[in-house]
């Protein structure tokens, strides 16, 4: 099973914040915000209805955005995306080359043989932290997908490679992903941000 750790200082510093306005406004949820328009005919009458836009997944959009990373989808087919309130022991993990940082955790894991990427959501409780730190979410998400496409942490020694096995913020391979950056994300019509680097 392989797995991405990462210093769990920094990260709590990034989500509290995040996390804090989850609570607030309720878990994957999407925000009130403007409509586009479109024409209604109802008994003979026309009028305009509002309707909101698609909001941004950023599950989905980082599980693309790693597949464009990789070329293509694994061997085993677009991976099933779970989540976690916990995350597994250590001994269900692979083992890894290079010592754990401390007060390190696992963020996210991915069983290659049920095609399973695992979210932590302690970590990674709602659609806003996934968003206020998306490129940090993205460049996990990638690093994950690697392990389907045969890239396992034990053996990785090269740290500005995002198959290497710890990210943090200041981390070589921290914004390693061309395609996680500069993305923009939002809720119905109601844009959050555009990514911007972080750090690197």
């Amino acid at each position: 099973m392989a797995r991405l750790l990462f210093t769990i200082v920094l990260a709590t510093a990034l989500l509290v914040p995040a996390a804090a306005d989850a609570q607030g406004s309720g878990a994957h949820r999407p925000h009130s915000s403007s409509a586009t328009h479109r024409t209604v005919t109802h008994r003979g009458v026309t009028r305009r209805a509002s309707t909101p836009p698609a909001s941004t997944d950023p599950v989905a959009l980082s599980l693309k955005l790693a597949e464009q990373y990789w070329h293509g989808v694994p061997a085993c087919g677009t991976p099933t995306i779970v989540t976690s309130a916990q995350q597994l022991p250590n001994s269900a993990y692979e083992t890894v080359t290079s010592p754990e940082p401390a007060n390190s955790v696992v963020e996210m894991w991915t069983e290659v043989q049920k095609c399973t990427i695992t979210i932590n959501a302690s970590l990674w409780p709602s659609w806003r932290a996934d968003d206020e730190s998306f490129q940090w979410f993205c460049d996990a998400m990638t690093h994950e997908v690697g392990h389907l496409f045969g890239h396992p942490d034990g053996g990785q020694t090269n740290p500005a490679l995002i198959t290497y096995p710890f990210l943090n913020g200041t981390s070589p391979n921290f914004n390693s992903v061309p395609q996680c950056e500069h993305v923009s994300l939002q809720y119905g019509a109601q844009k959050i941000r555009d990514e911007e680097i972080i750090g690197g």
